[in-house]
């Protein structure tokens, strides 16, 4: 077909349009980014690209959570990517020009277009009906009309594709070929200005986001109060508090609204008001389109005060969202409002006084170990939970470690000055009083090399957190890695001997935050004979319903605690084995009313419990 010098000129201004249109409403959103604070960082290059190669290229963790959804989202975007030498194909001839010889053509729309036009059109046509017609609850109430005309776009751009192979041929001179030609460009002119005014943006921003997204979880800048500083100094450091970071403002602006993050949200699963979705991320949208960059102040505080900060929100995101912004709520509530839960102000004086969570002045345990005198290889690191029995049955399972470290002949001792990391205070704003006691920690840890904790929340802020502040030289494990090395060793030796029905539920801060889902299964099964995994496992835990200082807190909304212990009982497990106290406790307090009437209750136990039982 032949197309008319009054044509082409029709063309050429249409093209310009859509690309100004696009291209205005992205440096839009970009120079919004850029106000942000912070930078982004490019250190750890080569696990950057990989993930933006796996995740966004690949579509692996789409496809990984929910297999025929996420298939048919990757036949969508991988169809778009074939397209894109089509596309470009498709507007030269408007220009009575051509991309490609006609042979070459015919063999990349034969053999490449046309298959993948068909694989597009089966996979759009899928997720509109699950979208529209199915509508799982995680999507929320709301319909997404631009979802509907995205879905039409998409689908029309197909079969005038799929036409223009089948029946008319790009060399066709009919009117019906040209009108099918024209209808084919005018739908990518109008998709393209149709994707940054949507939630499609992510198209166009997830490769950038996924790129940028923080190496370790949790992301959460350090806030160094110094009570030395001036006034000024300090009001600064208090004022920026409620602005947004860049890789926060990126996270707003590619929000794919899947629901995903809602959907794993322990929080609103146990019936609070916490929706990730709208709180965290969709609530700031506007905000910054309209360049107000204290945007924090817009998000529900209860709603940020039910957040576990278990990081499953961020875990699931497709396209590298850091999800969870309770820190950011907290931190402003706390530090500037001064306005702290009632149920927080004990536990933030008894840190302050004590500098531990329960306000005691001593604790029956240190009594019974060993203290460090610098030529023992570990520390062992109680932390409040174990030190002042916060549930008395896990005393039991610290000295069950302390069995398996001399059964291995590793020489460790308690520290005679250890105070609370100051995890509770961070994870709740309270950051003055988290500098304070880390302050105190990193003294005491000036002379130590390898610390030993049975608590992962311990774990991330001696390691991960303390690390953000200041320069660390010692090396943290939490107890599970250190039996794991021993049973690889062979510094211990460790019996099948355990013939119940074991599973094992992973501790948020251990699985996600450390990255560590290995260590207490070798431990387990090289203790029992039957394990089995819970529904939600690994880095895709569910969270006990303890984590961001709710142990503390009570809930006053909703059943957190619950819904994992429902998947326990549901197991039919005769015991549920973890690695952390705060999940020691929450089982112990969740499985009792769930246990039906006559049955014998599931055993709680520690790793440390199931290895030191069956120690060789």
């Amino acid at each position: 077909m032949i197309f008319t010098f009054i044509e082409q000129i029709i063309l050429f201004v249409l093209i310009l349009l859509s690309i100004g249109s696009f291209s205005f409403e992205i440096a839009k959103r970009g120079l919004i980014v850029l106000k942000g604070t912070g930078n982004f960082n490019f250190d750890n290059l080569f696990i950057r690209i990989k993930r933006v190669l796996f995740e966004f290229v690949l579509q692996t963790k789409v496809i990984k959570q929910r297999f025929w959804p996420g298939l048919m989202h990757a036949f969508v975007f991988w169809g778009f990517m074939f397209f894109s030498l089509i596309t470009i194909d498709h507007f030269f001839i408007g220009f009575n020009n051509h991309l490609f010889s006609e042979k070459i053509k015919y063999f990349y729309a034969t053999f490449i277009g046309l298959p993948w036009a068909i694989f597009v059109l089966i996979g759009i046509l899928s997720l509109a009906y699950r979208r529209f017609i199915k509508r799982p609850k995680y999507l929320g109430d709301k319909i997404s009309y631009t979802s509907g005309f995205v879905a039409l776009f998409i689908s029309l751009l197909m079969i005038t594709y799929i036409l223009d192979i089948l029946y008319f041929g790009h060399n066709n001179p009919t009117l019906s070929a040209k009108i099918n030609w024209w209808l084919h460009a005018l739908l990518i002119l109008g998709f393209l200005i149709l994707i940054p005014r949507s939630k499609h943006l992510h198209l166009v921003l997830s490769p950038i986001n996924i790129f940028f997204k923080p190496i370790l979880s949790p992301s959460h800048k350090p806030v160094p109060i110094d009570m030395e500083a001036d006034e000024e100094e300090l009001e600064n450091l208090l004022g920026s508090l409620d602005k947004l970071s860049k890789n926060q403002i990126l996270d707003v602006f590619s929000c794919v609204e899947c629901g995903r993050c809602t959907e794993v949200c322990p929080a609103h699963r146990g019936g609070g008001t916490l929706d990730p979705k709208n709180h965290f991320i969709l609530n700031l949208k506007d905000s910054l389109l309209n360049n107000q960059f204290d945007a924090v102040n817009n998000i529900d505080v209860n709603a940020g005060w039910e957040c576990t900060t278990c990081q499953a929100c961020s875990e699931v995101c497709p396209v590298g969202n850091e999800v969870e912004k309770s820190d950011e709520i907290r931190n402003l509530q706390v530090l500037v409002e001064g306005n702290v839960p009632q149920e927080y102000q004990k536990l933030f004086t008894n840190l302050q006084n004590t500098g531990n969570t329960e306000g005691a002045m001593s604790s029956e345990l240190t009594e019974q170990l060993p203290e460090f005198d610098g030529s023992q290889e570990y520390v062992l690191w109680l932390g409040c939970f174990a030190k002042y029995k916060m549930d008395p049955k896990f005393t039991s399972s610290v000295m069950n470690l302390v069995k398996i470290l001399e059964k291995a002949n590793a020489s460790f001792g308690i520290l005679k000055k250890e105070q609370c990391t100051g995890e509770p205070a961070n994870r709740l704003g309270d950051k003055l009083t988290y500098n304070m006691l880390m302050q105190a920690n990193l003294e005491e840890l000036k002379t130590v090399q390898k610390i030993i904790t049975m608590c992962p929340h311990c774990s991330v802020n001696l390691g991960i957190e303390y690390a953000k502040y200041a320069k660390i030289d010692y090396e943290v494990y939490h107890h599970t890695q250190i039996i794991e090395q021993f049973i690889n060793n062979g510094d211990i030796r460790v019996a099948k001997n355990n013939n119940d029905k074991v599973t094992l539920h992973d501790p948020c801060n251990l699985s996600r935050m450390m990255g560590e889902v290995d260590a207490p299964r070798t431990a387990i099964k090289a203790s029992c004979n039957d394990f089995n995994e819970l529904e939600e496992n690994g880095k895709n835990t569910l969270c006990c319903g303890a984590g961001g200082g709710l142990w503390w807190k009570k809930e006053t909304q909703g059943k957190t605690h619950l819904v994992r212990a429902k998947q326990v009982v549901d197991s039919k497990s005769d015991t549920v084995v973890t690695g952390c106290n705060f999940c020691f406790g929450m089982m112990n307090q969740g499985l009792g009313p769930l246990t039906p009437e006559g049955q014998e209750p599931i055993k709680v136990k520690d790793v440390a419990d199931i290895v030191a039982e069956n120690l060789q």
